[in-house]
């Protein structure tokens, strides 16, 4: 017994020795050093170094490519999981993205250190730029075209790189681009619509029955737009015998397609989707996809409405972060002094109504993230958009920032400005201080929507009077 108490005595004399020994304070976990080049190009992978304190409770160290408030890109590094860990030198490398039309510029670099119970950051800037090529080719197998230089007649041009000569009856393939260190880039995808850095995936360009004496073949290596020759798609419009009723045919078009029109008499071709070649020709201007066209001889026009995948009518959305989920179409709805091409108050067969979602206009998506429609508006005239055609409860306005309109006084926004839901539209009477009054004849307005932040979009309208689109 007493050799268990003298047992117990020494290890209580032990444990009180331990805990009088002063353990070493952990420092505040800060970024001492944060180290990345000043300059890089677009898909290039860039070497970074952060520094903590030796002694800072540190977890995780993340970079991240951030532009105007949104991240590009990001690259962790787990300290658990770092083989050789210095507090001073804790490295990796972040891939800097190369996407459509992602811009030159500065950007920033945020580098964020975790610990347990701490945070820290430190943000530097750095220069980005497209990669300066010196050389283009699409491959086909074990063909290879070789694309040269736009001359940059317009600055749309500047980036353009272009294969003009004989080409066989069927192509497809992919973009490969070097630069003068001989730096390989890949370019390709599941279609001419969907080209991807670093996707080597072969896209089917086009199929006919005879090789092409003379075509060209071109690559724009910051839009990532892609054309080659289209051959001329002859679309025969439905006949329309009851105004309520109207003949309607589906369509799949491509961007740049050279389309006629069989049996289109007067009708007015809408001018957002389709480019007027002065030969009786058209070319499809829009997104390339599955179209509805219907002879809307009671307005004297061919409608064109996007459809989906699945041949409803295309729609547009987004999810409480902010990421876009359906991007397609938007439709413009209003009353009836307002319209494509002209102003319609009475519809042969039915009277007019307003606000009529049957009657609601497709917008064109002309780019990624952006959307137009071209409108003659009279005095009184008021008009909204929406995310579908049929549902009033998908108003786009209800959720979508308006503070970035450039309107040019051509029109007013009334009602919740700031934060949408409101039409666009004049006074609702001449004695309105703020009225925009127009011409008796009215005048054309063009509007482009950049969704790019369907949660803050820009609204850019243009009066187009003089093009005589309409």
């Amino acid at each position: 017994m007493k050799r268990i108490i003298n047992y117990l005595l020494a290890a209580a004399c032990v444990l009180f020795a331990a805990s009088c020994e002063k353990t070493p304070e952990a420092a505040k976990l800060e970024i001492l050093t944060s180290t990345i080049a000043e300059s890089a190009v677009f898909g290039e992978n860039v070497a970074f170094l952060v520094g903590v304190p030796a002694t800072a409770d540190v977890t995780s160290v993340t970079a991240a490519l951030i532009k105007d408030g949104k991240q590009l890109a990001s690259e962790t590094i787990r300290i658990s999981e770092v083989s050789s860990y210095s507090p001073d030198a804790i490295n990796g490398g972040l891939q800097i993205p190369y996407t459509k039309n992602i811009a030159d510029g500065e950007y920033d670099v945020m580098f964020v250190a975790t610990g347990k119970s701490e945070r820290a950051e430190k943000t530097v800037k750095i220069n980005l730029a497209h990669p300066e090529f010196k050389k283009v080719e699409f491959v086909a197998g074990a063909d290879k075209f070789e694309l040269f230089k736009s001359d940059a007649a317009s600055p749309l041009e500047e980036n353009k790189w272009s294969y003009t000569g004989a080409l066989p009856a069927s192509l497809s393939g992919h973009f490969e681009a070097a630069d003068a260190a001989g730096t390989k880039y890949v370019f390709g995808g599941s279609s001419v619509d969907n080209v991807e850095f670093s996707n080597s995936a072969d896209m089917d360009l086009y199929s006919y029955d005879e090789a092409i004496p003379q075509g060209t073949i071109s690559f724009d290596v910051v839009s990532f737009a892609v054309t080659y020759p289209l051959e001329a798609m002859w679309v025969e419009v439905p006949a329309t015998t009851d105004p309520a009723y109207p003949g309607t045919i589906e369509v799949d078009f491509k961007k740049g397609q050279v389309v006629g029109f069989k049996g289109a008499g007067d009708l007015w071709i809408d001018v957002d989707f389709f480019d007027n070649n002065g030969d009786g020709t058209h070319t499809f201007r829009a997104e390339g996809g599955k179209y509805r066209l219907t002879n809307q001889a009671d307005w004297g026009s061919l409608r064109t409405e996007r459809l989906s995948a699945n041949g409803d009518l295309a729609t547009f959305g987004w999810d409480d972060s902010g990421n876009i989920t359906v991007n397609e179409a938007i439709w413009c709805l209003g009353n009836y002094n307002f319209g494509k091409p002209d102003m319609r108050t009475i519809r042969d067969g039915r009277v007019f109504s307003d606000w009529e979602t049957y009657d609601a206009y497709c917008m064109a998506k002309i780019d990624d993230f952006k959307y137009q429609i071209t409108l003659r508006v009279y005095n009184m005239a008021s008009y909204k958009f929406f995310c579908t055609k049929l549902n009033w409860g998908d108003i786009y306005g209800t959720q979508y920032d308006m503070t970035n309109t450039n309107l040019n006084g051509l029109t007013n926004i009334y009602a919740n400005v700031l934060v949408g839901n409101g039409n666009f539209q004049q006074g609702m009477s001449p004695t309105d201080p703020n009225a925009i009054m127009y011409p008796e004849e009215g005048i054309v307005i063009r509007f482009t929507f950049d969704v790019t932040n369907p949660q803050g979009i820009v609204v850019t309208a243009e009066d187009v009077t003089s093009q005589n689109l309409m």
